[in-house]
């Protein structure tokens, strides 16, 4: 339910690109022998200086402290899709407090690293109590997309993250799942609620190079011009990104990407998150980045989007 002393706004914190380091425990020297060869490489030399832990902790503190009705988390939690990786995801979002019911996890392009991960569907049976489906879909039993309806909010959580097979970092959400996708959007039950979609990859492009874009992001935004959304959100770029796509109505569509956060970087780019406020058909999109001067989270953008 809505914290009281805001009445009837919903508040969303969006999470994204965490990028979390844990234990190599249990792993075999048989399992880098693939595409995490290099990935490890880079975790070892570049990773682990670019992101740091101790920003992650500071920003749970200060999330934390907004108190949040639902905690979205779109992807990337890992860095080569180590178990003990998400063990430590999993003790961060533990700690958040919140019940699993309010919060939602996806993956990114890190979680779905090598094929193996993908097939056993390892991230999701650790993360199935964040991934409840309200709507199924009927037929095949189906990972995505899931639906959460939650307070007039309703999160529909699509995978856009596959083992590529290259170095490269470009996602799919494929043909089946676009047709659930345009499906659920007009589901009954999400009538007259707020849809919210969360997909790693931007649905449209903000960098060049489709070694790292959403190779079916033509294929989305038409599902979302003909069925519509109110709100969809993003990770990936390891920036904060803005962009619209025309809904069936005219209406433009806001697609809001998130900043990593735990990274290092300059002040338009070091670790934050989002929060968006739900009332009615109003949504202000609030962004809490770390300011390294005074080691501590601040407000630096408050925008109305619709």
């Amino acid at each position: 339910m809505p914290h009281p002393e805001r009445g009837g706004m919903f508040l969303l914190a969006h999470v994204t690109d965490p990028h979390f380091r844990g234990s190599f425990a249990g792993v075999r020297p048989a399992e880098f022998i693939s595409k995490r060869v290099l990935g490890t490489l880079n975790l070892i030399v570049n990773r682990r200086r670019k992101h740091k832990m101790e920003l992650l902790e500071a920003l749970r503190l200060d999330m934390r402290a907004q108190a949040p009705d639902h905690l979205a988390l779109t992807g990337d939690l890992a860095n080569i899709s180590l178990p003990g990786e998400w063990r430590a995801a999993q003790a961060w979002i533990d700690a958040c407090g919140l019940d699993a019911a309010s919060i939602s996890v996806i993956p990114g392009n890190h979680d779905a690293y090598v094929e193996s991960v993908v097939t056993a569907r390892e991230f999701e049976k650790l993360f199935a109590s964040y991934m409840t489906n309200d709507v199924p879909w009927p037929g095949e039993r189906t990972d995505y997309p899931y639906v959460q309806i939650r307070d007039g909010v309703a999160f529909i959580g699509v995978s856009s993250s596959v083992a590529t097979g290259d170095f490269g970092a470009w996602g799919r959400i494929g043909e089946a799942q676009l047709g659930r996708l345009e499906g659920l959007l007009v589901a009954p039950a999400l009538a007259r609620k707020t849809r919210v979609v969360l997909v790693h990859h931007p649905p449209v492009r903000h960098k060049h190079g489709e070694e790292r874009n959403l190779r079916d992001r033509v294929a989305l935004t038409a599902v979302l011009a003909r069925v519509g959304a109110d709100l969809v959100l993003h990770g990936h770029d390891h920036a904060d990104e803005r962009a619209e796509v025309p809904g069936p109505d005219g209406k433009a569509i806001p697609i809001i990407g998130g900043g990593s956060a735990s990274y290092t970087g300059g002040p338009e780019r070091r670790a934050r998150y989002n929060l968006f406020e739900l009332e009615g058909g109003r949504i202000t999109w609030v962004t809490r980045a770390h300011d390294e001067a005074s080691d501590a989270f601040r407000e630096v953008r408050r925008e109305r989007l619709v």
